[in-house]
């Protein structure tokens, strides 16, 4: 038998809790653009939060995170509560991961190929963040950068508004993840140019409160959790993660 799923120990917890898992953009597929796929999975959410008179709460898992961070700043919403399962919020740089989907590169070569606009149509190119060549990352990036508001001539307040109507903000990541890198990327916590990593207080993009990140955190809506020896594929299948990580905040 499969491991319990997180919908099923929110069944057993909170009976009469509607769960909806938006099933699609599998294998190939989920190397599509992430704006294309923010734009699939959001047509899929509308209908739900159209009839959710108190609003939604809204799970992503891995490079769900990411889009589904894309449809709470870029959207129209009705969102309270994110939680997010070990996703690369603040980009990833790492050979395991690489190798798992291009196994012919490695990390220190993979920007030739996704920083150009052909590389811009692979969803992993869109938060590949390379910190030894930022300039090409803020020329080509076309996914990442935007929802940072980092690029001021694309600066959207609308974003900033949209990020901070959530009610709660939960960040679950932890060391033994094994294919986040920086596994702090959940947490909002990326490398430095020398492969340092900066916690979230010390980004920028927190600093200058540029997508709202700092004010939920001053507001005291954030709350992370760093969980050890959890694999990137179990997290939605542990069940110590699932009952003190996520089930609290569906009370």
């Amino acid at each position: 038998m499969g491991q319990p799923s997180c919908e099923a120990h929110t069944l057993t917890e909170h009976p009469g809790t509607e769960v909806h898992i938006i099933d699609i953009l599998h294998g190939w597929e989920s190397l599509a653009p992430l704006w294309y796929q923010v734009k699939s999975f959001y047509s899929h959410i509308l209908p739900i939060m159209n009839t959710s008179v108190d609003g939604i709460i809204l799970i992503g898992y891995s490079q769900g995170g990411i889009i589904s961070r894309g449809i709470v700043e870029s959207m129209d919403h009705n969102i309270t509560d994110f939680i997010v399962l070990s996703s690369p919020l603040a980009g990833q740089y790492g050979d395991d991961f690489l190798r798992l989907i291009f196994p012919q590169y490695i990390k220190e070569t993979a920007y030739e190929v996704f920083y150009s606009r052909v590389g811009q149509r692979i969803s992993v190119a869109n938060y590949w963040n390379d910190p030894h060549h930022q300039r090409l990352y803020y020329k080509y990036s076309d996914y990442l950068p935007y929802l940072n508001n980092e690029k001021k001539q694309y600066y959207r307040e609308e974003y900033r508004q949209n990020f901070m109507k959530l009610r709660n903000l939960v960040l679950i990541g932890g060391p033994d993840d094994g294919v986040i890198t920086p596994w702090q990327s959940s947490h909002f916590g990326y490398y430095d140019k020398e492969e340092n990593v900066t916690e979230m207080r010390d980004q920028l993009f927190y600093r200058y409160d540029l997508f709202g990140l700092r004010t939920l955190d001053k507001a005291g809506k954030i709350k992370i959790y760093e969980v050890p020896g959890v694999y990137h594929t179990d997290w939605h299948h542990n069940i110590s993660v699932i009952k003190n990580c996520i089930l609290p905040w569906l009370d």
